[in-house]
């Protein structure tokens, strides 16, 4: 593809709006999915499904990108992705049932995924060569300020009634954005190749594998687990699926992603470390507002200030990185990302339903210094692992690393969350019985100086214990992503000492 001069300014904002669009709307449902399915029926646990199955759209068109840019051209690519994105997004809007919604969102996620490796590689055919690297923190900031920004802004319309609208608001721009693109440059661009043959058969398996496996995963909790038959078949198909492609692609001679390129520690490292991250950063998310709105009495507008924090602190890190960045090993940046990961898990094991907003903003903005933080010297690490000819490769890598774990973390996190709240309620509940002196207290006081009815004192009751068992799974879940990071340190460290962390 040429080199666009003509409206340059205005063809590079127009990218990082496309790629905008992606990631505020992989979050927009964050905190607004509540209100969806109690509108559309269903519990709040799994308001998180809308994330996931977006996350998991994106895993299954990721590997698909530079493939079918080479073929038909990266802006026609952009162009289609776009019109398709925005068919899903009306039919969200439409949605009936909460089943079709995120069946809708899933085809919102499979269009949307383009986006991610196409701005990236328009980019890099059409930017200057002293603008790449400027644009290129550009859009990594995006991955950090931009998924709060669409948790907040999703929040505040839902909480308002009209999260039906949230849906209609990116439609004229990703109209703008397909017409602008359409007319104004795919005359001036050709298929760049080569034309590789396309791994079919690895493609079928890895979809096959990875579809089953995330939804089975995610659906475990309300399916009973492995006493469900839907999940026992998803597994049988998934797993030798997953299996047989992981083989598949460390033979074939075109593979669908470039398994073979693991090999190095230090890409191997850098994508555990996205990993773990991506997943602890959007468990946190999900379970602070999740916790906040429906037990602790939080309206979305003092979570949106809350989570506003984290957006704070990635702009105050996006700057000391760069600066940290010049003067010393990436790896030293990394490791004080995932201390300010380690310390805000740490710091919330000791919320309960009480805790004030300045304790839980320190909290959210520690864990926004850690996302930036450890987003920008990931990429010098992993891509310095090979030659350039292999960055397409690993940054899709990359991105298909974040939209699994960030599915993965969401859903999984969750499903530990309540777990844990029925070992507390147990645990909790087992001491109050009819004859105890701490339930007759109770009740007594709630009868004389309250002047509640006995079943009114009962369901106050229920509601006390509901309510702690949920603080204290909270911190129980928050101290298990704590020990895990610290853990992620700890092999942090080790690697100085090691001389396979270095440029093969």
């Amino acid at each position: 593809m040429t080199k666009v001069t003509k409206h340059s300014t205005l063809f590079f904002i127009s990218l990082f709006t496309a790629l905008f669009l992606a990631i505020f709307y992989s979050t927009v449902t964050n905190m607004a999915g509540i209100y969806i399915v109690s509108d559309l029926g269903g519990s709040t646990h799994i308001s998180v499904y809308s994330l996931v199955f977006f996350c998991l759209g994106n895993v299954l068109t990721i590997p698909l990108a530079h493939p079918l840019a080479n073929r038909i051209g990266s802006i026609k690519l952009l162009v289609y992705s776009l019109l398709f994105y925005t068919l899903f997004s009306i039919l969200c809007s439409l949605a009936a049932t909460f089943v079709i919604f995120n069946i809708v969102r899933f085809g919102m996620g499979l269009a949307s995924g383009f986006f991610y490796i196409l701005c990236r590689r328009i980019l890099l055919e059409t930017a200057p060569a002293e603008s790449v690297e400027k644009y290129s923190f550009i859009m990594i900031l995006l991955y950090a300020i931009v998924p709060v920004l669409g948790t907040s802004f999703g929040a505040w319309l839902a909480y308002e009634g009209l999260w039906r609208s949230l849906f209609h608001i990116n439609e004229p721009i990703a109209l703008f954005l397909a017409a602008y693109f359409w007319f104004g440059f795919r005359e001036k661009e050709k298929p760049t190749g080569p034309f590789l043959r396309f791994d079919t058969i690895g493609y079928v398996f890895f979809a096959l594998g990875t579809g089953t496996l995330v939804t089975a995963l995610t659906l475990s909790q309300q399916l009973d687990w492995y006493r469900s038959a839907t999940l026992v078949i998803l597994t049988a198909i998934g797993l030798p699926s997953f299996l047989f492609f992981i083989l598949w692609e460390i033979k074939s001679p075109h593979p669908l992603l470039e398994l073979r390129l693991l090999k190095s520690p230090l890409l191997s490292y850098s994508l555990l470390n996205l990993a773990v991250l991506f997943s602890s950063y959007f468990g946190m998310i999900i379970l602070i507002t999740l916790w906040l709105n429906i037990y602790a009495n939080y309206t979305p507008w003092w979570i949106t200030a809350l989570v506003g924090t984290m957006a704070i602190a990635g702009v105050f890190a996006y700057f000391v990185s760069r600066h940290l960045l010049t003067r010393f090993d990436p790896r030293v940046t990394l490791a004080l990302a995932i201390f300010c990961f380690a310390v805000s898990c740490y710091y919330s094991t000791y919320f309960d339903v009480d805790v004030d907003f300045f304790h839980l903003s320190v909290a959210r903005f520690l864990s926004g210094l850690g996302l930036v933080l450890f987003l920008l010297p990931l990429y010098p690490l992993a891509f310095s692992s090979y030659e350039p000819e292999k960055t397409p490769a690993i940054f899709t890598l990359f991105q298909l690393v974040r939209a699994l774990f960030s599915a993965l973390g969401a859903g999984l996190y969750v499903i530990l969350w309540q777990r844990r709240q029925v070992f507390f309620h147990e645990r909790l509940g087992e001491t109050l019985t009819v004859n105890a002196q701490l339930t007759l207290n109770y009740f007594q006081q709630a009868t004389e100086v309250f002047k509640l009815t006995k079943e009114q004192a009962k369901a106050q009751l229920s509601v006390f214990l509901e309510t702690h068992a949920t603080s204290l799974a909270l911190n129980d879940v928050f101290g298990f992503m704590g020990y895990v990071l610290m853990g992620l340190l700890a092999l942090l460290v080790l690697s100085f000492c090691s001389r396979h962390f270095v440029k093969p």
